[in-house]
């Protein structure tokens, strides 16, 4: 008994259970914080997810395709490819098969992968236009991001 007293008292036996119980510890904050996180995100709190990059990147660098809030009220937009261009429209075909008119004023923003590219309207090039209807039906273009760059015009 003396023998198991000793064990249990000595200064190893001490320093060890004294690490086990602070690693212990520590898991069960991290797995209470990956609970907490996990319901907060499950059941509408503010998502960790929307806030990301907030403060981090200014809108519109080269690369992103970040609108700040509120950047075109009642926007519209398409997606598709160029069929012609006649500045200041230009005219596109959208993935649904119909034809949009694209109005390119000198506030349009063009945007390439490579960023400000207003050499970069060719027939054929894939892009998402985004903007405000006028009376006749066209898009007045706010923002043309160019998707893919056509290898060969029409």
């Amino acid at each position: 008994m003396k023998y198991f007293e000793n064990i249990i008292l000595s200064k190893n036996v001490r320093l060890a259970a004294g690490v086990i119980g602070a690693l212990i510890l520590t898991l069960l904050i991290f797995h209470a914080g990956v609970v907490f996180g996990s319901h907060r995100n499950s059941f509408g709190g503010p998502s960790v997810r929307s806030d990301m990059g907030r403060g981090f990147r200014p809108p519109f660098l080269p690369g992103s395709f970040e609108l700040p809030h509120g950047f075109i009220q009642d926007g519209h937009g398409a997606v598709g490819a160029i069929t012609a261009i006649t500045l200041p429209t230009l005219t596109m075909e959208t993935r649904e098969g119909t034809s949009k008119t694209i109005l390119v004023g000198t506030s349009t923003m063009i945007r390439s992968m490579r960023g400000t590219d207003n050499g970069a309207l060719l027939v054929g090039n894939k892009i998402i236009v985004l903007g405000k209807p006028d009376s006749q039906g066209r898009i007045d273009a706010k923002l043309i991001r160019i998707l893919s760059i056509a290898t060969s015009t029409l």
